[in-house]
C-alpha cells in the first residue's frame, strides 16, 4: 500500500475510534445521570465533526490507493532498435535480471513478447505487483505474404506459465494469465520498457 495512503488510512482509523469512544462516553454518562442533557448534545456534535473528519480520511486513503495502484508502473529495461542493412539490429536490457542482449530481426517492425498474470483486484489493491516474464522478440511485417519471420527467444517455454495460461483463472486470487506484447517501428531512439496493470508499454522518455 502507498506509505502516504496508509498513513491518511491510520489517521482517519484513529479519529474514527476516538469518534466513537466520544459518543460511547455521552452516552453511558447521560444514562448513569453523570452528564446533563445540554453537556452531551456538545457532546455529540464532538462526536459528528469527528466521526466526519474520520470517514473523510478513510475515503480519502482508499481513493489514494485506487488511484495508486490504477496508475503504477515499473520500468522493466530497455530497447535500442535501428534498420541497418536491411535488418532491425536490436539491444535489449533487461533490469530485472541484469542481462544485456544483442540480435537482428526481419521485418517492418519488432515486437517484444511475454507472459503476464493479473492478480485478483484485492491483491492488486493491497499492492502485490503484477508477475510477468519477457519471453522474446520478433520481427513484424506490414505485409507478410510470402516473407518469413524471425525470432530471438529470450526465455524458454516455461511449464509453469502452461499451466497458468491454461488453468491461471481456476486458481485462488488469480485473475487471469495471458500472453501480452507490444511492438514500434525501428528509429534511432532508446524506447524504455515498462509494466503496468494491464501489460507492456514502451515510451522513448
Amino acid at each position: 500500500m502507498d506509505k502516504f495512503a496508509f498513513i491518511i488510512g491510520i489517521i482517519g482509523l484513529l479519529l474514527l475510534v476516538i469518534s466513537l469512544v466520544i459518543l460511547i462516553c455521552a452516552i453511558v454518562n447521560i444514562i448513569k445521570r453523570r452528564m446533563k442533557l445540554k453537556k452531551f448534545l456538545s457532546s455529540f456534535i464532538i462526536f459528528l465533526i469527528t466521526f466526519a473528519f474520520a470517514t473523510s480520511f478513510i475515503y480519502l486513503s482508499l481513493f489514494l490507493q485506487t488511484f495508486s495502484r490504477y496508475t503504477h508502473e515499473e520500468k522493466i529495461g530497455w530497447v535500442s532498435a535501428d534498420t541497418v542493412d536491411g535488418a532491425i539490429k536490436v539491444t535489449f536490457f533487461n533490469e530485472k535480471t541484469n542481462r544485456l542482449y544483442w540480435f537482428d530481426l526481419a521485418g517492418d517492425q519488432w515486437m517484444v513478447e511475454g507472459y503476464f498474470l493479473r492478480w485478483s483486484l484485492a491483491l492488486r489493491w493491497m499492492g502485490a505487483g503484477s508477475y510477468y516474464r519477457v519471453t522474446r522478440f520478433s520481427g513484424r511485417w506490414e505485409n507478410p505474404e510470402g516473407k518469413t519471420t524471425s525470432v530471438y527467444q529470450i526465455h524458454p517455454e516455461e511449464k509453469l506459465w502452461k499451466f497458468l495460461l491454461k488453468y491461471g483463472e481456476k486458481i485462488p486470487f488469480v485473475d487471469a494469465a495471458y500472453g501480452i506484447g507490444a511492438f514500434q517501428y525501428p528509429r534511432q531512439d532508446t524506447f524504455y520498457l515498462y509494466i503496468n496493470d494491464t501489460g507492456f508499454i514502451l515510451r522513448t522518455r
